[in-house]
């Protein structure tokens, strides 16, 4: 074993570095980038001055030292160089997408379950008053119930069904205020309010979800505290004081396909994106704190100024979360897999980008030039439906769907 240019006898690094980066004890203030190579996220490291300067020298030094930057021990990163490389898997994709013009505009739509494949869905009306039904061979919407959320500057619409499709929310994202109906009945059952504080920043946290027989709704309560109501009767599930309660921001809510997990796209002062995810079965059940501090809440990741990003479930209990890097400036396109009951990550790779659903085994990035198909547990891309750009998921009907010039379009995964 020979004594490598760091000074240690060790075995080497996978990575090279510039001279002003051989000793991470001594260089731990520097800023550095990471030069890819079309080799994943393979990538040597220089400093930004030798970064500058092109061309730069490049020397070995032991895994030790280079593990030193790869866990952010040392040095700061501030960026990516070249492009990574993305490991194709050809596969058969049929690339049919099926328009079905739309009988009239719409702010937003939600799947309603769907049991013998052909999918409906809830519509918010244009005029955001009504909440009408469209079935496949419909050629006009039926009205459901009407709809009164109070308006908000800049914020934007959004429809949430249940699972069992007898309650819809209609929310203000980046607003303060939105309503739960029982569509059997077309009452509000809740009067959201999310409160003020930078409410501007994040969507209006709901979701709903099935425990034990019944539909409960998460949502947020205050900027920085989550509750679980009963969407039949509105009566608050999860009372409790505010001491112990996290000074997190909560953003998009995201439940696991079982019903055990849920992820919260939350920030926190810096600002800094701040990803979490907590046994949803403990804090309806068992711990009114769980979503706060309960012991299953697991922390993965953090990237500053950096939140609101796509994520999805992959099967049960991992979770897929969009963008590499620490912040918003030093981040790559791709995807970032982790395990919801250690909070560990499994992999990353580089490519995904857009909104992110996942069916199966496959991982679906929407991007800008159309939808790529992924195998999260070897980050190879398996297939592509060019032009199509998803931006919702029925999963009864195994399609993704997008609205655009007047009609629905959906293909079936």
């Amino acid at each position: 074993m020979e004594t490598l240019a760091c000074g240690h006898v060790a075995h080497p690094g996978a990575r090279r570095v510039c001279p002003h980066m051989l000793n991470p004890a001594e260089n731990e203030d520097v800023a550095y980038v990471r030069l890819l190579a079309g080799n994943g996220l393979d990538g040597d490291l220089c400093c930004l001055d030798c970064d500058r300067d092109g061309d730069p020298e490049l020397t070995v030094v032991c895994e030790g030292c280079v593990a030193l930057y790869d866990d952010d021990e040392s040095g700061y990163f501030e960026g990516w160089r070249g492009e990574p490389g993305v490991v194709e898997r050809p596969e058969p994709v049929d690339g049919t997408v099926t328009a079905t013009p739309l009988p009239g505009p719409v702010l937003d739509l939600a799947p309603l379950p769907s049991p013998h494949g052909e999918p409906s869905w809830l519509v918010l009306g244009e005029d955001g008053q009504w909440l009408l039904r469209l079935s496949p061979r419909d050629t006009a919407y039926h009205r459901v119930c009407p709809v009164a959320v109070p308006a908000e500057a800049n914020a934007q619409r959004r429809l949430h069904v249940s699972p069992d499709g007898r309650f819809a929310a209609v929310v203000n994202d980046r607003g303060r205020f939105g309503r739960v109906y029982d569509l059997a009945s077309g009452k509000a059952t809740i009067k959201l309010d999310g409160g003020t504080y930078h409410c501007d920043q994040v969507p209006l946290s709901l979701v709903f979800f099935r425990y034990a027989g019944s539909t409960l709704v998460a949502h947020r309560t205050d900027w920085n505290r989550l509750d679980i109501s009963d969407p039949a009767t509105g009566q608050l599930l999860t009372g409790r004081a505010q001491d112990r309660i996290a000074g997190l921001f909560h953003g998009e809510l995201r439940v696991s396909p079982d019903g055990r997990w849920i992820a919260d796209d939350s920030w926190a002062w810096a600002p800094a994106g701040i990803p979490y995810v907590w046994d949803l079965r403990r804090w309806a059940g068992d711990n009114v704190w769980e979503s706060d501090d309960g012991p299953s809440r697991q922390r993965l990741c953090q990237r500053f100024y950096f939140w609101n990003e796509p994520m999805c479930w992959i099967g049960d209990s991992l979770l897929a979360v969009s963008g590499i890097g620490a912040d918003d400036e030093a981040m790559l396109p791709g995807a970032r897999i982790f395990d919801a009951e250690t909070g560990l990550e499994l992999n990353t790779f580089a490519g995904p980008s857009g909104a992110l659903f996942s069916a199966g085994r496959r991982l679906y990035a929407a991007g800008a030039d159309g939808l790529t198909i992924w195998d999260p547990f070897t980050g190879e891309r398996t297939g592509t439906v060019p032009g199509f750009v998803p931006t919702h998921q029925h999963r009864d009907a195994g399609v993704l769907a997008a609205i655009r010039d007047g009609q629905l379009l959906t293909w079936a995964y």
